[in-house]
């Protein structure tokens, strides 16, 4: 370890863009927080500049450092609004919001593609830079990008796309209806119109086919950008050609950043062994790619200015090819400034290098502040250089350590500390022979392991191992609370797997542009890298495996909502503690010549190394800081009113899920939403986006049960549901299941009709006999009581030994009783099992019925209204439905029996409470 790496500190003088940084944030936090008037913060900012001047003119510098943090906090709020604020009448988004451009009709689009088409499997994405649109015979002048995606279901309508001969700079025009990205509206749920905004995409939309796009011309455009695209898609040619496509699918990920051919199988490993990193275009890769630039260690020493630049070049080239996403733009900047930093003045400090790259990208766009991967990038980084690499130096140091005339006393350190440092870094063969020639000898007593590791020549090794272990649980403990807040998952295996993954992520990067640069030259050496690589890509994907059922190894975690989310910003508090007790521990006494005491010894300009006591007593309070912290982050109280019964009925889109909590704090969830598919299962959302006008951002590993049902019981502090229960077999209903089975601790599963021919059920069944979840199955005529509340089982009628369906007059009814207050959860039953309920005359009253099939004029009869005679109905159904949900004609039916009509598309999540006697009825978009 370098002595440069140890150079972090939290001194202001020495990190001064650490600060600068921090008052940035401050000031773009607080204008999304407040929405501050851009009049009032010039203001504002203008009077910090004059007080920062008055007060240096009166040589006030405390006062004078505190109004130009002040200030930087005031810019940073400017940025942030300027920012908001500055979308024009004529962007895409604007033109939507004022009605101008509606989900309803199409509209003509023209535009220049930003970039070429973007491959995903069966269909391509493109980023078109708005010109016109016409609207009703209206041509209108536009700006803004939007997101289409085309499918490509068969092969005619793949000539007919590669006919057009798109790329990027081409003109085209397209008839397209564009829309925001589908919302769901429940505590939990990502905003994925913000992760459309981040990404500089206004609105989106499906293209139905390639006859509806006009190749006008070729259009003027950036000639670097298109050489470095063309780079781009040649190199996922040549990886499609070389290997086998679940590997491909890998390496696309990893060298190319198109993760749209990622298998479910890999991207599911590798999140539970909290290794999926590897696939993300980040500082590991770009900090492979420069190490195998710059030659290695030898030449990072050398540091020729010949080969940084071209380093330097290379990796820009590379970060705009990929698409300069924030973990790429960071790692690209601090390795320049690392890699420039030395070269012009000194060398850079490492707190230092990441504030700045922070300040810089924050300064160009604020918004960043809020995107996940730019959050996890910096405090990645920052665990690094402010726990792992001032702890490995100050241990290197520890372990290094012989008298001199500057540090003539021996570490001031428990014993096992000073064993375990010698033990890495003690040279006993290198000091042996220097003791043979030196004129004075003598014997240093020294750990023994450090002897024998030399002498059978493990010591580098083992070094190397434990460093990557500190950097490697560094990087865990830094990234917890972000972990646990986006990907509701902590894995304390992941730190040993990945110093395992890094090297192995090394592998598969190198060997695998090797094997294709080398597939023209020796096709033997390019097999032979081939092999390397698949060989690798096993076992970094599989690494997880031996692992996956050790208690506490991964595990999921539930999360903080709204304001309760400070908790995750409070975790930082000990542990930047820990970090500066580490940046403060001397364990060496310099003894530094007589001119020096003097710089050392001002006021204010070093204080004074804390007592061994009380440096004891601070860790410990550190300590016990940090595991209360760590405690609050992974489990979060559960939200609960005790006594009451509720029923949240969660907007799902096109599907059905509703979670029970029963007064005591048990819970049944009734289906779990998911999307419907026709024909063979579609593993990829862009084929479900290109038909569906309720599609969401491209993103393979897109599900509803994890994303939106286990995301919203995650936000209620709860890491088990009781009971789920499947009404039917299809895919909005059962499809999110086996996800919400996967992610929580699930007691029971509960059916109508066990089908096992059908996939739906099997991929549910798998689910649960992975996980060691029974199946249970129900039908007309039981009865059981969960915390007080009666649940009668109206349908289905038993099996009785024939062949079972799992259609929808198969659904499982349930009515729930609570004292006076009754609920009937009708599934998606439809006229012919509705009429046979009435004509059982059993007892169908209820005071809120979750309406059948979703709205369909396939049910909900006179007949079954008059029955039921609720007060309070619920359709769940998405925001527009492609099978026109609900009808008219029942939504008007429910009016007409003066029944208060509720739609979880439009109203968002709708709770109904009741403590047996009287009902709350809350939506979520009240």
């Amino acid at each position: 370890m370098s002595r440069s790496l140890s150079q972090s500190s939290f001194i202001p003088a020495r990190q001064p863009f650490l600060y600068l940084m921090i008052a940035l944030v401050s000031g773009i936090l607080a204008d999304r927080w407040l929405q501050f008037g851009r009049p009032g913060i010039v203001a504002a900012g203008l009077l910090a500049v004059v007080g920062v001047i008055r007060l240096i003119h009166g040589r006030r510098e405390l006062w004078a450092s505190a109004a130009l943090m002040l200030s930087f906090c005031v810019a940073g709020a400017l940025l942030a609004t300027v920012d908001r604020t500055r979308v024009g009448a004529s962007r895409l988004v604007s033109l939507y919001e004022s009605r101008v451009i509606t989900p309803d009709d199409p509209v003509e689009l023209t535009g220049r593609l930003g970039a070429p088409p973007e491959p995903a499997p069966g269909a391509y994405y493109l980023d078109v830079d708005a010109e016109t649109i016409r609207v009703l015979d209206e041509t209108i002048v536009a700006s803004g990008r939007a997101r289409l995606v085309i499918s490509l279901s068969d092969e005619q309508s793949q000539r007919e796309f590669a006919n057009l001969t798109l790329d990027y700079g081409s003109r085209i025009r397209v008839l397209v209806r564009l829309e925001r990205a589908r919302q769901f509206s429940n505590p939990g749920s990502p905003d994925f119109n913000e992760f459309l905004e981040r990404r500089g995409y206004d609105l989106k939309g499906a293209i139905k086919s390639p006859l509806l796009i006009e190749h006008l011309d070729e259009g003027s455009r950036n000639v670097v950008l298109a050489f470095l695209y063309h780079i781009r898609l040649s190199l996922m040619s040549a990886i499609d050609a070389r290997f086998k496509p679940q590997v491909a699918g890998m390496l696309k990920a990893m060298l190319a950043g198109n993760r749209y051919f990622l298998d479910a199988d890999t991207e599911e490993k590798l999140r539970e062994g909290s290794t999926f990193h590897t696939l993300v275009i980040a500082g590991l890769h770009i900090g492979i790619i420069a190490w195998a630039l710059l030659g290695g260690r030898s030449a990072l020493r050398r540091r020729a200015l010949p080969r940084v630049f071209v380093c330097i070049v290379v990796l820009w080239a590379y970060a705009i090819m990929v698409g300069l996403a924030p973990p790429v733009t960071r790692a690209t900047t601090m390795i320049t400034v690392g890699l420039i930093g030395p070269m012009l003045f000194r060398r850079a400090a490492s707190v230092n290098t990441v504030a700045l790259a922070a300040f810089v990208m924050l300064t160009l766009k604020p918004a960043l502040v809020a995107d996940p991967g730019f959050q996890l990038s910096f405090v990645a980084v920052a665990g690094i250089v402010g726990l792992a690499v001032p702890l490995a130096d100050k241990l290197r140091r520890v372990g290094e350590w012989r008298p001199t005339s500057r540090t003539p006393h021996p570490p001031a350190c428990s014993g096992p500390v000073r064993y375990f440092a010698e033990a890495l870094f003690w040279d006993a063969r290198a000091f042996e022979a220097e003791m043979k020639h030196a004129p004075i000898r003598y014997r240093l007593p020294k750990a023994e392991a450090a002897r024998v590791l030399g002498r059978v020549r493990i010591q580098s090794t083992l070094r190397g191992i434990v460093l990557l272990v500190v950097t490697s649980g560094s990087i865990q403990l830094s990234t917890l609370p972000l972990m646990a807040l986006y990907f509701n998952r902590v894995a304390p295996i992941g730190v040993l797997l990945n110093v395992a993954a890094g090297l192995l992520t090394g592998v598969l990067m190198l060997a695998a542009l090797g094997a294709i640069a080398f597939g023209a030259l020796s096709e033997w050496t390019a097999a032979l890298l081939e092999h390397v690589v698949n060989f690798a890509r096993d076992i970094l994907v599989n690494a997880i495996v031996p692992f996956s059922h050790l208690p506490l190894a991964t595990f999921r975690v539930a999360h903080y909502e709204s304001w309760h989310s400070v908790v995750y910003a409070m975790y930082f508090a000990p542990l930047a503690m820990v970090a500066v007790l580490i940046d403060r521990w001397e364990p060496i006494d310099r003894v530094f010549p007589i001119d020096q005491i003097e710089a050392v010894l001002r006021p204010r300009a070093r204080l004074a190394a804390p007592s061994t006591r009380r440096r004891f007593v601070l860790s410990l309070i550190c300590a016990l800081a940090l595991t209360v912290a760590l405690v609050a982050v992974v489990r979060p109280p559960v939200k609960q009113s005790a006594g009451r019964l509720a029923i949240h009925f969660l907007d799902v889109g096109q599907g059905d899920s509703a979670l029970v909590v029963f007064p005591h704090g048990k819970t049944l969830l009734v289906d779990g939403g998911g999307e419907l598919q026709f024909g063979a299962r579609r593993t990829n959302s862009a084929m479900t986006q290109a038909e569906d006008s309720e599609g969401y951002p491209g993103d393979s590993s897109f599900s509803i049960g994890e994303a939106v049902v286990s995301r919203f019981i995650w936000s209620l502090g709860r890491t088990r549901v009781d009971y789920v229960l499947a009404t039917h077999a299809h895919a909005d209903h059962i499809g999110g299941l086996a996800d919400v089975v996967r992610n929580l601790d699930v007691r029971q599963a509960i059916v109508g009709y066990a089908v096992p021919d059908d996939p739906e059920y099997e991929r549910f069944a798998r689910a649960a006999h992975e996980q060691s979840t029974p199946i249970y199955s129900v039908s007309a005529g039981e009865k059981f009581e969960i915390d007080g509340v009666l649940i009668e089982v109206f349908w289905p009628p038993p099996a009785d030994g024939r062949r079972v369906t799992s259609g929808n007059d198969d659904s499982v009814v349930l009515r729930l009783v609570y004292g006076s207050v009754s609920i009937l959860l009708a599934g998606d039953i439809e006229e012919s099992a509705e009429d046979r309920l009435v004509r059982s005359r059993i007892n169908l009253h209820a005071d809120l019925l979750k309406v059948p099939h979703h709205g369909s004029r396939t049910s909900s009869t006179e007949a079954f209204i008059n029955a039921v005679n609720p007060r309070y109905a619920v359709i769940s159904v998405g925001e527009r439905s492609r099978f026109g949900h609900p009808h008219p004609s029942v939504v008007n039916s429910y009016l007409a029996h003066g029944v208060k009509l509720l739609q979880t598309g439009r109203d968002g999540m709708v709770t109904f409470e009741t403590d047996g006697v009287t009902v709350d009825v809350i939506n979520c978009k009240k």
